[in-house]
């Protein structure tokens, strides 16, 4: 199949996904309470991927909040800083400062630009976050599916300037207390040995996240360039029932040889056909998705807690 004719096709799969999406915003609950912001332009620009979206509780009790990260998914050629509203929605609600952002799409750019994409949103949310509540000491960064690919490779770039350098990125100054990510395609050099559309044609997939850069496409996988790296701790969220779940089970062989340090939230087959892939981002409103999602603030709760105490050990040693 001609290049012309793949992206055709991937391009009318998309566009039937967001017409189911539409479709099941319609008919979803709204989560309550909750106050948002939208379309800040975190670059000098016209476009509109390049824009994210805040949102707060109605009611704060602090000035500042805990803050959240999240990156959408969307196989790296679709979705927007609204594709997952009502999941910022909810956890904006437990009492958090979330900023979901945009990000250009394939094939428009490469992952780079994606990347730097995404960079440029931390900046501006360092910039700006602290003025409207957001406590940068304390960061949960999330992402799902392909968003959660991209949100590993930013965890990894964070730390090590040859991969700032590789992906033309300026670490950002504030640090992730939590890494987690949803059903993640953080492998997508094993996409091949899956199954479905994406699978089929991966070989497309990794040529335009590459932009058939020789040095990008040998850093695609999170097991390319997590290697050495002082990491944060990362949760995996997902199940059995998940279309993508072998690439769970290569993360966690990843996380193991590199000794990175991890907790998990993964539902078994018999809990249900319908814990698809990425169910608590897309049906937030269901008991299995508030279960999975709180799990994920409670280790963040937990982490931020640990971090606290050591830092006010630190100072009583001085």
């Amino acid at each position: 199949m001609a290049d012309d004719d793949i992206l055709a096709k991937i391009q009318a799969g998309w566009a039937q996904t967001a017409a189911r999406d539409k479709a099941r915003y319609a008919d979803e609950r709204v989560p309550e309470d909750v106050h948002w912001e939208t379309e800040y332009r975190y670059e000098n620009s016209a476009d509109p991927q390049q824009t994210l979206n805040l949102y707060y509780p109605a009611k704060r009790r602090n000035a500042t909040l805990p803050t959240v990260i999240d990156v959408h998914g969307g196989g790296w050629f679709y979705g927007d800083r609204n594709l997952n509203r009502n999941y910022c929605r909810y956890l904006a609600s437990q009492g958090y400062a979330v900023m979901g952002m945009g990000y250009r799409l394939l094939p428009d750019v490469d992952v780079r630009g994606q990347i730097q994409d995404i960079f440029a949103s931390l900046r501006w949310l360092s910039h700006f976050g602290p003025q409207r509540g957001f406590d940068l000491d304390h960061v949960l960064l999330t992402g799902d599916s392909a968003g959660g690919h991209l949100a590993s490779l930013v965890a990894c770039i964070q730390q090590s300037e040859e991969l700032q350098e590789l992906f033309g990125v300026d670490r950002v100054n504030f640090n992730f207390t939590l890494v987690a990510l949803v059903c993640p395609v953080a492998e997508p050099g094993k996409l091949p040995e899956a199954a479905g559309d994406m699978s089929d044609m991966a070989a497309f997939y990794l040529d335009k996240l590459s932009g058939g850069d020789a040095a990008l496409a040998d850093h695609l996988n999170f097991s390319q360039v997590a290697k050495d790296l002082k990491l944060p701790p990362f949760m995996l969220i997902g199940g059995q029932n998940d279309s993508f779940y072998l690439q769970s089970q290569a993360l966690l062989e990843v996380f193991a040889a590199d000794k990175v340090t991890y907790t998990t939230k993964l539902w078994p087959a018999s809990a249900g056909p319908h814990l698809k892939h990425v169910f608590n981002v897309q049906h937030w409103e269901w008991p299995e998705s508030i279960e999975t999602n709180l799990a994920m603030l409670r280790q963040f709760d937990a982490l931020s807690k640990q971090r606290d105490e050591a830092e006010a050990d630190d100072e009583d040693d001085l």
